[in-house]
Formats: C-alpha cells, sequence, structure tokens
C-alpha cells in the first residue's frame, strides 16, 4: 500500500465522518425521515441522506490523488448525474423512466471517455456498458434495503479489486478504489445495525456506478478473455444475483421489474428470526467468499496462461 493510497483512502474516511454527524443534524431538524410503510423494515424514524457524505467522501479522496486520465471529468460527470438523480429521488421522488434514463446516460459518458465493457463492435459494446451500469446501480440499490448491507458489501468488493488491480500502474484507479473504500467504512459507523443514518438512493447509486466502473476500469488494463470479464461480476455476486432474483420474480407476477418488495434474501432471513447484525455478517462472509474465488481463478488464469 503506497502513501498516495492511505491518503486517498484517509481524506475520503474522514470527509465522510466529518459530513455525517451534521446530515444527521440536518436532516432530523428539516424532518427528513425515510418514510415508513409496507416495503420498509425500520420502525424508528430514521433520516436517509447519507449518500451526500459517501459521495462527498468519494470525490475528496478521488481529488487530493492530484491524478486525472484522460476522460475522467467526464466519469465525475455521470457520477454527479447518478447522485443528483438519487437525492432528488430521495427528497421529492422520481419516476422510474427518469431514473433509467439518467442511468443510461451516464453510461453512455462513461463509454465515450473510453471504458466499456469489451464486447463486439460499438453499438454492441455501448449497449453492453449502459447495461452493465444500469445493472450494478439497480443491484445496489436493491441490496440497500437492511442495515449495513450496502456499504458493508461495496467495502469487500472493493478491497478485492484492490488486489486484482495491485499488479497494475495506474494511479487514478488506485485513488478511486481507496476513497470509495474509505467513504463505505465511514458510513458503516452510522449505518451498521442498528442504523442511525440511512444512505438513501443518492448512496446506493453512488455505490453501485463507483463498482461499476471500477470493473470496466479493470477491462481496461487486462486483456480480453472470458475469466476476466466474469471477474468482477462474480465479486459483486451477491447483489447482482439478489437484483436478478428479484426482477425475474416480478415479471412471472406481471409486475414491473422496480416494482418493490418484501421478499430479498434478506427479508426472508429476517423473515426467519436471525438479527439485523447476523444477516448483514452473512452477507459479508458470502461476498468474501466470492471475492476470493474471482481473485483465485484471474491468478489461476494467468498461470496457464504463461505456461502456454
Amino acid at each position: 500500500m503506497r502513501q498516495a493510497d492511505l491518503i486517498a483512502s484517509g481524506t475520503s474516511f474522514c470527509t465522510t465522518c466529518g459530513m455525517l454527524p451534521f446530515i444527521l443534524w440536518f436532516a432530523r431538524r428539516h424532518e427528513l425521515y425515510d418514510p415508513s410503510g409496507p416495503l420498509k423494515i425500520h420502525t424508528a424514524l430514521t433520516p436517509r441522506l447519507g449518500g451526500v457524505a459517501i459521495t462527498a467522501g468519494l470525490a475528496a479522496g478521488t481529488t487530493v490523488s492530484g491524478v486525472e486520465p484522460v476522460g475522467s471529468g467526464m466519469v465525475f460527470l455521470s457520477l454527479l448525474l447518478v447522485w443528483g438523480t438519487g437525492l432528488i429521488d430521495d427528497l421529492f421522488g422520481l419516476s422510474t423512466s427518469i431514473r433509467l434514463i439518467i442511468q443510461a446516460t451516464a453510461g453512455v459518458l462513461v463509454w465515450r471517455a473510453g471504458w466499456s465493457v469489451p464486447i463486439g463492435h460499438a453499438g454492441w459494446n455501448l449497449l453492453a456498458t449502459v447495461l452493465f451500469i444500469i445493472c450494478f446501480i439497480n443491484a445496489l440499490n436493491m441490496l440497500d434495503g437492511a442495515d449495513g448491507l450496502a456499504a458493508g458489501v461495496s467495502s469487500i468488493v472493493v478491497i478485492g479489486f484492490i488486489f486484482l488491480t495491485s499488479q497494475y500502474l495506474d494511479p487514478w484507479g488506485r485513488a478511486v478504489e481507496f476513497s470509495l473504500l474509505g467513504s463505505c467504512i465511514g458510513f458503516l459507523l452510522f449505518n451498521f445495525p442498528p442504523a442511525k443514518l440511512f444512505m438513501g438512493d443518492s448512496g446506493s447509486n453512488v455505490l453501485g456506478f463507483a463498482l461499476s466502473v471500477l470493473a470496466l476500469n479493470f477491462y481496461r488494463r487486462t486483456p480480453s478473455n472470458y475469466v476476466s470479464l466474469l471477474v468482477p461480476i462474480l465479486f459483486a455476486g451477491i447483489p447482482l444475483l439478489d437484483a436478478a432474483f428479484a426482477v425475474m420474480r416480478r415479471l412471472s407476477r406481471r409486475l414491473s421489474p422496480f416494482a418493490g418488495d418484501r421478499e430479498h434474501s434478506f427479508d426472508l432471513l429476517l423473515r426467519l428470526g436471525w438479527s439485523a447484525r447476523k444477516v448483514a455478517f452473512a452477507f459479508y462472509a458470502l461476498t468474501a467468499i466470492l471475492v476470493t474465488a474471482g481473485l483465485f481463478c484471474e491468478a489461476l488464469w494467468k498461470s496457464i496462461a504463461l505456461k502456454q
């Protein structure tokens, strides 16, 4: 771990931690609480603007690194679009179609900046990249239904990326990885069960977007092959699988894929009597297993490739 990595991580952690008490006070003062209802599991009034601190920490940590590769400005603009959409949705509500249009726009901007899924010619490549980013964003959004899940799982996935890209000379990628890790850990101080603050869509959308960009950045740095293509997807297997099952479940009932329900994997465990902490630790463990498996597959593939 280099000094620059520690600076990026420390800056994002301190920024997030420093902002969270103010956000908590501001949200309580203006009664900006997560609304209760049949799709919610919490009973106490809980603010949900933690995504503001997560995004500020990520931006601060990446900025102090001083590394700005070509196209990173467009990626940052995409991040702001995704974050702003989530924040407006938290405060006032937005239709699913508007959110998807803005997420797709962010995907196009990232593609134009040079980050993409290495599949086929330009048309298929663009479509795959946009769908990739949309899937990650909404998978993390769906995972953010129980205390500590989205931030904790994202932290472990980021650690996987840190190990995965450790051999590449990519200061910007490292800065994003360590900044995101610092933000997630800082937020967990307020979100680990029992949560004092929720991240809201402005937080879960940013986490999903940032993880998708880290995956796309890895694709830029490694030769195109099926194993390397699947490793980042394996890392994020828990939120992606949970979201995939949710979409199939809703479509089978002739409902919108974005119609909320309380039948996610973590909901079922909570219904069985598991505590929120036990659920969080179980998801952390499963994510760590998938990350380890992904790292092993990548290492095995490289060793085989070197022998050929």
